[in-house]
């Protein structure tokens, strides 16, 4: 979290000028935190897809019985390889959020699911509501009287259960 001594809020007190310098200076620290980010995840990619260090013998004595459980060669393993595997294991003993880890990772995520299916609502209302403005548009243009009953839609999610 930032600092809050840090931050200088834009107010009517301050130049434009100073509003535009204080901005620049937050967008170019935005863009080193990214870089940064960036850099981080590049490096925990390459090493969760390096290979098994064979010269660590206690390690792949304990994690060779997993790895051949789920029929994964020891030699072609890799470090993620074997953090899924111990994941799954958890999951398999009844860790709940391990479980959950495993069901998000495949993309079988519930909360994805509703994002998604929230998405689609509100695109519907949207449409909905710009062909709703059109029609008024129309209406007022064409200047039918306003005693006239439109048409209502009602949009229901699809909630799974079919039907």
């Amino acid at each position: 979290m930032a600092n809050e001594k840090n931050l200088i809020p834009f107010t009517s007190d301050q130049s434009h000028d100073e509003a535009v310098k204080n901005g620049k200076k937050g967008g170019v620290a935005s863009g080193a935190a990214r870089r940064r980010r960036k850099t981080m995840r590049q490096t925990l990619n390459a090493l969760l897809g390096a290979g098994l260090d064979v010269s660590e013998q206690e390690f792949v004595e304990k994690v060779t019985p997993r790895l051949l459980a789920l029929g994964i060669d020891v030699e072609d393993a890799t470090y993620q390889d074997v953090m899924l595997a111990g994941i799954l294991m958890k999951a398999i003993r009844g860790d709940v959020r391990a479980a959950e880890f495993i069901r998000d990772t495949g993309g079988d995520s519930p909360h994805l699911d509703m994002k998604k299916q929230e998405l689609k609502l509100r695109k519907e209302e949207l449409r909905f509501r710009q062909e709703l403005e059109t029609k008024k548009a129309a209406a007022e243009a064409s200047g039918s009287e306003e005693g006239e009953k439109e048409t209502v839609h009602i949009y229901l999610p699809d909630n799974g259960r079919g039907g």
